[in-house]
């Protein structure tokens, strides 16, 4: 399914959660809305599934508005997760199947197949409050699948589930991702989410602050980030030019770049300046990105 967002504009009283959000995302991707919290990522998930109107802006899916038809191709993990606890896992799953409109015979044999897939057909017929917290997680990812739709969202698919779950989602999400479906995922464990997603969308106050393919983006951002241990003031290696941002944690320094300055004069600048005791230059990561460029969301050493 491609999906396309235009200018998605979001507010709760008076206050602008999710600012001009704009992208496509394509079949057979992982797109990434990421950011810190409040930064809009859930705000922008609900406005993707139609659960919550946006004040303006559009989302267009296969380029036709919403349907029911869409609905029931959509496929949703949530960051809260909660299951009926007195009912039978079966008798769950089943049911979430047919409220995507599958029939009751092929929702049963799903339900089956993906129980005994991943080690659960034991306990079809057991209520859910007996079942272990990782049976649990498991059920809420099967509930998200059971209906194989097109579209998969996912809200936080990197935090609150055990180790063995946790690799769970990353097979499911390369699983659909293979098979042409689309994937759109929000998270603020930007070092999880870079090893999967295709493009990112980076967040800060409902804003967009960055967005391109992962490529492109180290790319641009490859060799802008010096990481400096010294004894004396590393603050004062604010006033090189061509430091953007300078963030200390104890007696090391991580400098940021600007990319049209030669990295060499800025190394030349530190040994002068300070009594270096290791020096590197480091390409940096997603959440080393997010912190040079982000005006708020990641507290900047003063």
């Amino acid at each position: 399914m491609h999906v396309k967002a235009e200018n998605l504009y979001k507010e709760f009283d008076g206050k602008a959660a999710v600012v001009d959000l704009s992208f496509e995302a394509r079949a057979g991707m992982v797109m990434g809305i990421l950011g810190p919290p409040e930064a809009g990522k859930t705000t922008a998930l609900r406005m993707i599934l139609n659960v919550l109107d946006p004040d303006s802006g559009s989302v267009f899916y296969d380029d036709r508005p919403v349907s029911a038809a869409v609905r029931n191709a959509m496929g949703y993990l949530p960051e809260l997760r909660g299951l009926y606890q007195k009912y039978s896992l079966n008798d769950v799953l089943v049911y979430f199947a047919r409220l995507k409109n599958v029939s009751s015979k092929k929702a049963r044999v799903e339900a089956v197949r993906l129980m005994d897939r991943f080690g659960l057909i034991e306990n079809m017929e057991s209520p859910l409050a007996s079942l272990s917290q990782e049976m649990q997680e498991k059920v809420q990812i099967l509930i998200a699948v059971i209906h194989n739709p097109d579209l998969l969202v996912l809200d936080e698919p990197f935090s609150g589930f055990e180790a063995k779950n946790y690799r769970l989602i990353r097979q499911v999400i390369d699983h659909f991702r293979s098979e042409g479906k689309t994937i759109i995922l929000a998270s603020r464990e930007l070092s999880e989410a870079e090893t999967i997603c295709d493009e990112v969308i980076l967040l800060d106050r409902g804003g967009t602050i960055l967005q391109d393919n992962l490529k492109r983006i180290y790319k641009r951002f490859h060799e802008n980030l010096i990481v400096v241990e010294a004894a004396d003031n590393l603050q004062a290696l604010r006033t090189i030019p061509g430091v953007k941002k300078l963030v200390q944690e104890k007696q090391v320094a991580r400098l940021y770049v600007d990319e049209q300055v030669s990295t060499q004069k800025v190394l030349d600048a530190i040994i002068r300046a300070v009594n270096v005791s290791r020096i590197e230059v480091n390409r940096p990561n997603l959440n080393d990105i997010y912190l040079q460029i982000a005006p708020t969301g990641m507290k900047e050493s003063s």
